[in-house]
């Protein structure tokens, strides 16, 4: 009896090792639409971008969060580019490119950027793409901080969908930052 039950075992071990299962690839995506960059005359305001940094959970998998206390990765969903590489772009863009102010290497004022949220969110059966960027400006006076949020709905529950979700969002909070951290530099 024992000699059988260790026979079918092995027989069922060997066809798992004999079979060829379908590998497993991984997609990848990036929010970053190609767009013209619309150049804004630069003001007489210099400010230097620092460091932009993320969590270890937003690294290359592409995360959801399906509650406010839960958040998963995508096993197979990936983003081409740290998530904070995204950021650092979308706001240089909104302050130096499209924005009023002029990019400086001075040591100050410099603006640090946090990536507190790069992520999908599900409502029920809804979509959304979310950013939240903590941001903190130092200046000779002391420093001031903020914390800006964009949540954009997607058109669907496609990955697709969903990317051109986050990218909208990032694109709103990299300018709702750039309109905040400009009021505060006048």
């Amino acid at each position: 009896m024992r000699s059988a039950a260790l026979a079918a075992l092995l027989l069922l071990a060997g066809c798992s090792v004999l079979t060829r299962s379908t590998p497993v690839q991984d997609r990848y995506f990036t929010p970053e639409l190609t767009s013209a960059v619309v150049t804004a005359p630069k003001g007489t305001t210099a400010l230097r971008l620092g460091r932009v940094s993320s969590s270890a959970a937003l690294r290359d998998r592409i995360v959801h969060r399906d509650s406010p206390v839960e958040l998963g990765k995508y096993e197979t969903y990936r983003w081409t580019d740290d998530p904070e590489v995204f950021v650092r772009d979308a706001v240089h863009r909104a302050l130096f490119d499209r924005g009023p102010l002029r990019e400086t290497d001075e040591n100050l004022p410099v603006l640090d950027v946090d990536v507190l949220a790069f992520e999908e969110v599900r409502h029920g059966s809804a979509r959304a793409g979310r950013v939240q960027l903590r941001w903190t400006l130092h200046d000779a006076k002391g420093f001031v901080d903020g914390i800006v949020t964009s949540e954009q709905p997607a058109r669907s529950d496609h990955m697709d969908a969903i990317v051109l979700a986050i990218s909208a969002a990032l694109r709103d909070a990299a300018a709702k930052l750039a309109a905040e951290v400009s009021s505060r530099l006048r």
